[in-house]
């Protein structure tokens, strides 16, 4: 039995991860009835916190002491140091639709190993559901949403599909894009991409559109898991090598530092090497030469994500992933 308790009335995750010899990720699942978990390991955790038989089908739900009318957006905290207008348009969105419906909004940040904002924000009360405005694979957000029985939105494509989900197309955008370039005569297009799971599926679009050419991709133009200034160098010089006559980057950010980056390097766009981004936004629009981009409506995808979650919060049954169109813009970039 245990030792300790937490402030909801049972161990910590902590103490019953140390006690059991598993990983709190796996204690969190065990509670929550979520993920992939032993019977065996299950029950262990149901004796050691000392609840009954282990109904692993109901989350350990907090005491509902009344409706907050607060929502939470939860951030990824190197957001803070970045200008993001993607962020800034879908939080109007968000901000726009709890408003309308009578609730305000808090805002909590996160790191793939800090959630301490969060699950503070859960045991205290404050919130009646949670937006995740970035998702990342193995997100530990999850499991501590479900651990607590709090409703929660994802924006953005996860792999769970019991998860509710509002996302953009960005792999039709992508296999689109790649399609049209190819189209204009690019042949050998490299692909510069980010780390988080909207990435994913760009480059699943991306190998899509590569296909639809009968094109078989090149992995020495593709990088991923750019984030920050010395990656985005790095990969541009490494596909800069392979002779590239297209670069396809995953957002505005990348888009943006890469045109700076090749005029510095006295590369002319788009006389030299064209390029393209798959997320446009106000932080393009005053490049020159001006650039083909994706466009999407971040504020209504922000709007879109906060209407489900309500719509979770009042029992509606509704379509679990909600995906928002798209349109591909051609500039002076690509010509």
């Amino acid at each position: 039995m245990a030792t300790g308790q937490g402030r909801d009335g049972r161990p910590p995750i902590e103490e019953v991860a140390q006690a059991l010899g598993i990983s709190k990720t796996t204690v969190s699942r065990a509670l929550s009835g979520k993920g992939r978990v032993s019977e065996e390991t299950r029950a262990k955790v149901f004796a050691y916190v000392g609840r009954p038989g282990g109904d692993s089908s109901t989350p350990v739900r907090r005491q509902d002491p009344g409706a907050t009318h607060n929502l939470s957006l939860v951030i990824p905290k190197h957001f803070m140091q970045l200008d993001l207008p993607f962020l800034r348009k879908c939080m109007g969105g968000v901000c726009t639709m709890a408003a309308q419906r009578g609730y305000d909004l808090l805002l909590c940040y996160v790191s793939d190993t800090d959630t301490v904002q969060l699950e503070r924000q859960l045991a205290s009360h404050k919130v009646d559901g949670v937006i995740l405005s970035r998702t990342m694979s193995d997100d530990p957000c999850i499991d501590l949403l479900q651990q607590y029985g709090v409703p929660f939105v994802a924006i953005g494509r996860i792999e769970n599909d019991d998860i509710p989900q509002a996302d953009n197309d960005q792999l039709g955008a992508a296999s689109e894009m790649t399609r049209v370039l190819f189209q204009m005569g690019a042949r050998r297009i490299a692909y510069l991409g980010g780390t988080y799971t909207v990435n994913a599926d760009r480059l699943r679009g991306y190998l899509r559109g590569l296909a639809e050419f009968g094109v078989s991709a090149d992995q020495s133009l593709i990088r991923t898991g750019i984030e920050s200034d010395e990656q985005r160098t790095d990969a541009l010089e490494a596909v800069l090598e392979q002779h590239p006559d297209c670069l396809l980057c995953c957002d505005d950010r990348i888009t943006f530092d890469l045109m700076r980056e090749l005029r510095n390097r006295h590369i002319r766009v788009p006389e030299q090497l064209r390029l393209a981004s798959l997320y446009d936004s106000e932080l393009l629009a005053g490049t020159t030469p001006a650039v083909s981009a994706v466009q999407f409506d971040a504020e209504r995808l922000g709007s879109t994500a906060c209407r489900m979650l309500l719509d979770v919060m009042s029992g509606k049954d509704i379509p679990l992933r909600q995906v928002q169109g798209y349109q591909v813009i051609l500039r002076e970039s690509t010509k």
